[in-house]
């Protein structure tokens, strides 16, 4: 007798708590329409047994009454009827309506808090950029930094963004939300996760490195590239390398785009999604090693860019990319036949290159 009160306390303190922390299912909100559709049932046959009402008036007034907005048009008035109305619609009807309304609510609110936590898939994404990984540092910033280059640039101003990353599990921040990006908390590197995030219908994909700081984050970002390739999607595959030695093995593991991770220029990431190649040109000018760029100081007016272009390359200069106008501004890429007024040029060179006296390029432009 002992054993089945203490089992009878433990039911009712579980069930007791379980409507406490229970979030009910959509199950359970077809489960009450469900009944509730049998209370509307019952009542209106009431209705037309005892009222003597048509299937129409009975119906309308089983709704009426069950929304407690009673118009007066009609109402029950024999015993039996008045009986069915308290038991069916003012015992079960206008409860289970309340119970739906707040199923309802409770469902919506649920289902928005774990969308901005990134707990559900987003099934309805496709030909999305996936954005894989977040940095360790400061990724708030870098988020809205590549966030708005990607919507400042035509080809990619209107495709759906997602990010699959642990570092935001109470939602991202909402200056990224609005501008309607989403995300899916977890792990790349989790059973499941890429194909949650829908690698297999993204139209490209950012493995971003986690730490630019520790080399072991390319070990990490190898190990994610093998898995996209294992879904085999049909997207473009931008990776981030710390070492310069690996970007043959994330190539080989199916990157399309290998860069090093420039946290203050996301614009170079964004370029080698719509252009690629002008990665490997981006980067070369962030270094002395390989081609770079100078400045070479000579006075140059009178002549048109096209000539500055044509003369540089002819005398294997350089390639000229722009030149700093007589009131200081620097002029990049200028029309075809503008004249210039120069007091410098700005070039390409590689390492090899050999650059003449500035005397001698002065010469080439009868200066």
């Amino acid at each position: 007798m002992n054993s089945l009160g203490l089992l009878l306390r433990r039911k009712n303190s579980r069930r007791q708590f379980r409507k406490k922390v229970h979030l009910h299912e959509t199950s359970d909100l077809k489960k009450r329409f469900v009944l509730l559709a049998g209370v509307i049932a019952l009542h209106s046959l009431a209705m037309v047994f005892f009222e003597d009402l048509d299937w129409w008036q009975a119906f309308w007034l089983t709704m009426t009454s069950a929304s407690t907005t009673g118009y007066g048009d009609l109402s029950a008035v024999t015993f039996w009827g008045q009986f069915s109305t308290i038991l069916l619609i003012y015992g079960m009807g206008i409860t289970l309506l309340a119970q739906i309304a707040s199923d309802y609510v409770e469902l919506r609110l649920m289902h928005k808090e774990m969308r901005i936590k990134g707990r559900i898939k987003w099934d309805d994404m496709k030909n999305h950029i996936l954005i894989i990984n977040t940095p360790k540092y400061d990724s708030e910033r870098y988020l809205e930094l590549l966030i708005n280059q990607i919507s400042q640039t035509p080809e990619l101003a209107d495709i759906p963004i997602q990010i699959l990353t642990l570092a935001f599990p109470d939602g991202l921040p909402l200056n990224l939300r609005a501008k309607g990006v989403v995300h899916h908390t977890g792990d790349a590197l989790e059973d499941g996760m890429l194909e949650s995030a829908g690698v297999h219908k993204a139209k490209y994909i950012i493995v971003l490195c986690q730490d630019a700081q520790d080399n072991y984050s390319d070990s990490l970002t190898f190990d994610t590239l093998h898995r996209i390739q294992e879904l085999n999607p049909s997207a473009f595959i931008m990776a981030e390398a710390i070492n310069d030695s690996n970007r043959p093995r994330f190539k080989a593991a199916g990157a399309n785009a290998v860069i090093r991770p420039v946290r203050a220029y996301p614009e170079m990431l964004v370029r080698s999604l719509i252009a690629p190649g002008t990665e490997q040109v981006l980067e070369d000018l962030f270094r002395h090693q390989g081609d770079h760029t100078i400045r070479l100081d000579v006075r140059v007016t009178g002549v048109t860019w096209a000539q500055v272009v044509t003369t540089l390359i002819q005398k294997d200069i350089g390639t000229a990319l722009g030149y700093v106008h007589q009131n200081g501004d620097i002029v990049t890429h200028p029309q075809t036949h503008a004249i210039v007024d120069a007091e410098g040029l700005i070039i390409l060179i590689n390492d090899n290159q050999v650059i003449p006296s500035l005397n001698e390029i002065r010469h080439y432009f009868n200066v």
